[in-house]
């Protein structure tokens, strides 16, 4: 015969264990069906897991790639990647937010019109950076970056043929098989890069690697991901709104590469490829959390909020300010992790000859986290039918950016240039505010507190790497 005390031990693990059941079936409740909730929820979980899945396997492959390669080929990829990227920002025309946002997202000929579009622009990229792989290694006396950006124009066009059943996806927030889609084809491609490099030991594995998994995403967005808009057709009224809608995206995301990726062309004449690739790799650890909050931003709750904003305006408001509170609570520990620890952890990942990455990575971090303090502005104002806003804020963060990279760089060298996008980021913010106060998703309180939190602890850790620079004798910046 069992005793007391024990009956009210089972009776209580039994209801413990009953309700961890209960918490278990809410959140698989909360996940299925059909609804807004759930499909924004589905679309969350599949873009944080692919996308962090995809990172585990970038850093693993990052940290072999730096034993098999030199500084020097990151930094020439770095720059290759810069030019190309470059001319795909500066040909959006978006396509995809249009598929997003318009009313006949889901019609089959708009869809192909967009698809042909898109082909189109793929080739017309390639012929551009074929047009200017010579002078871009004649002005950075680089002769290898003329077939480098030859051999990357092939990757626009195939990019450009990539199924419109992908931007369907995005619409209807069914994102799991994109997750599927993306995690494969950078597998794929990360291990081309491993093998490349392990026998040919130059920047051309980082280059082949990219191109076969540019291959196998094509390939594979049409198995997993098909679409009857992925065919050629010009419709004139569907190219009309697609341009109309997307004007001022072609010139905000033409702003937004001279302020981010286009800086590497500044920075690239100033410093040397052996520095511009641990920038390059410093970059690629800090970019990751911004990346996956623009993923989640952008490819689930943009479409969430158009869903929200098309049929109860009236609420609008109240979910993105609660939204975005939750969004920046959640990633301020990892900034923190990062700017106070950052030097640490290029020092533990990587070996001496990166280890002067260690400070960059620090300063790209806070330019990262303070940059993250706008997230849902932009989303906001496509929402409101605002692009002309975005763009706005976009050529002032350009002008601001190239401003500090050359100023800085004049004041403090490479340190002063990266400190450079710190102060740029600084002045953007109220710019970005006082475009997007009158939607009234702004909550100033939080906004100025991590901000203070960020830009101390950065001071802080930028006068000890000054001042044990001076005292071991060494050179600063």
């Amino acid at each position: 015969m069992s005793r007391p005390g024990e009956s009210m031990n089972e009776a209580q693990a039994e209801h413990t264990s009953g309700g961890m059941r209960n918490r278990l079936d809410g959140v698989v409740s909360q996940l299925r069906g059909g609804g807004l909730r759930a499909r924004t929820l589905r679309g969350a979980s599949w873009t944080t897991m692919g996308f962090g899945a995809q990172q585990v396997l970038r850093l693993v492959s990052n940290l072999v790639l730096t034993r098999l390669l030199f500084p020097e080929a990151f930094g020439l990829m770095a720059l290759a990647q810069v030019f190309s990227q470059g001319l795909a920002m500066l040909s959006d025309i978006g396509v995809g937010p249009s598929i997003v946002q318009n009313d006949r997202g889901d019609d089959p000929d708009f869809l192909a019109t967009a698809w042909t579009m898109q082909v189109i622009r793929g080739f017309v990229l390639a012929m551009a950076m074929c047009l200017l792989a010579y002078p871009a290694s004649w002005f950075y006396e680089e002769p290898i970056l003329f077939p480098l950006l030859a051999m990357l124009s092939i990757g626009t066009v195939i990019k450009g043929f990539q199924s419109i059943g992908i931007a369907t996806a995005t619409r209807t927030m069914q994102l799991g098989r994109l997750a599927i889609l993306d995690f494969v084809a950078h597998s794929i491609g990360i291990v081309a890069m491993i093998i490349w490099a392990y026998f040919s030991r130059d920047v051309w594995a980082l280059v082949g690697g990219g191109i076969i998994a540019a291959i196998f995403r094509l390939f594979l967005g049409y198995r997993l991901l098909p679409s009857k808009g992925s065919r050629f057709h010009f419709e004139r009224d569907a190219a009309s709104q697609i341009f109309h809608f997307g004007k001022w995206i072609f010139l905000a995301t033409a702003m937004t590469y001279f302020g981010g990726q286009g800086l590497r062309l500044v920075q690239g004449s100033l410093v040397s490829m052996s520095v511009l690739g641990m920038i390059a790799i410093a970059g690629s650890i800090a970019m990751p959390a911004r990346i996956v909050i623009d993923r989640i931003v952008g490819g689930v709750l943009f479409p969430a909020f158009a869903e929200i904003n098309r049929k109860d305006p009236e609420q609008f408001v109240l979910r993105v300010r609660q939204t975005r509170f939750r969004v920046l609570l959640a990633i301020f520990p990892f900034f923190l992790i990062c700017i106070i620890f950052g030097q640490h952890i290029i020092s533990f990942l990587y070996d001496s000859r990166y280890h002067d990455a260690g400070i960059f990575f620090v300063l790209l971090s806070t330019s990262t986290a303070i940059r993250m303090m706008r997230v849902f502005f932009a989303e906001t104002m496509f929402v409101k039918d605002d692009s002309y806003g975005h763009a706005f804020v976009m050529f002032f963060n350009s002008v601001l950016h190239i401003l500090g990279v050359v100023f800085g760089y004049l004041v403090g060298g490479v340190i002063g240039m990266l400190c450079g996008g710190v102060v740029a980021e600084l002045l953007i913010y109220p710019l970005a505010v006082l475009r997007v106060r009158r939607h009234r998703v702004w909550v100033p309180s939080i906004d100025i507190l991590m901000i203070l939190v960020y830009v101390a602890l950065t001071g802080f850790i930028v006068y000890q790497y000054y001042h044990s620079k001076v005292l071991v004798g060494g050179s600063v910046g």
